[in-house]
């Protein structure tokens, strides 16, 4: 059972490196072409990304169980590919060398942080509501700096952001350990527990690369 469950694991990795292979490069090649960008962000585009995007992710959430593989797998790719489009921006505004190094920081915290979710005897799944809670709050307290425009209060809420993402990296972590012990459909439950990794994997690397990024 424990190699068979390990077995599965690794394909969770798997899908995550196809989702941000797939992700980033997109995004490369969207920067890279003047008309798309303009399509993209100076017309409705994007927010016909944004919808897709959120639809992807609720459709993901909400099926999963009842989810064969190739259903799972298409779902995640379009999510990370819209992903792409919308990160796009980066390339334009960061210099490469300086989101490849960003990259590579978050992906080295991520798997610390990972491997501790995975190895601790530290029950994880007690601190769901907490997290959830203290990622609402993170969601308030950037829609107001909106409007107070704070550049210190801005880097305060990245740096939180960046902790309650990698507790998010470990707890998933775990989560995903469990589930895809118990669940049957083990195949399409290693893609869901890519989609979330690839999210907390964004959400740090985004508020990384505003803390750190050398921009153009």
């Amino acid at each position: 059972m424990i190699t068979n469950t390990n077995s599965i694991f690794s394909k969770v990795f798997i899908w995550l490196f196809i989702g941000l292979a797939l992700a980033f490069g997109s995004g490369y090649v969207v920067s890279n072409n003047e008309t798309m960008m303009q399509n993209l962000f100076g017309g409705p585009g994007f927010w016909v990304v944004i919808i897709v995007q959120f639809g992807a992710a609720i459709f993901l959430g909400a099926r999963i169980h009842k989810m064969s593989l190739m259903t799972a797998a298409v779902t995640y790719l379009l999510f990370t590919l819209m992903m792409g489009f919308t990160l796009s921006g980066i390339f334009v505004i960061y210099e490469m060398e300086s989101i490849i190094w960003v990259f590579a920081i978050t992906s080295v915290t991520c798997l610390i942080f990972g491997l501790f979710g995975y190895f601790t005897d530290i029950d994880l799944t007690k601190i769901g509501s907490i997290l959830f809670m203290g990622l609402i709050a993170l969601i308030i307290a950037q829609i107001a700096n909106i409007f107070i425009k704070s550049e210190t209060f801005d880097i305060v809420l990245c740096m939180i952001g960046i902790v309650v993402f990698l507790i998010y990296v470990a707890y998933d972590i775990q989560k995903i350990k469990l589930q895809l012990s118990t669940v049957e459909n083990k195949e399409a439950m290693a893609v869901y527990g890519a989609f979330r990794l690839f999210l907390d994997f964004i959400n740090v690397f985004i508020r990384i690369l505003r803390l750190m990024g050398k921009r153009r």
